[in-house]
């Protein structure tokens, strides 16, 4: 489970690439180191995102969608 954001909510002037919030909940399903990219499972479809934009959801993250 990971929690990112997607490219269109990003809003680099006022927050850093890694600071960026990240509301949403999905499923990594790839991730490759060399290219910085990570695939994302979300709502039945997969998301090709930069992986600064990804990150390991934690319990807090889980139990807040409740």
């Amino acid at each position: 489970m990971v929690r990112f954001a997607f490219w269109k909510e990003v809003d680099v002037q006022r927050w850093g690439w890694e600071d960026q919030p990240k509301g949403h909940i999905g499923l990594l399903v790839e991730h490759d180191k060399l290219m910085g990219t990570a695939c994302v499972l979300y709502k039945g479809y997969v998301h090709k995102l930069r992986a600064v934009f990804v990150e390991k959801a934690g319990k807090k993250d889980l139990d807040n969608r409740g």
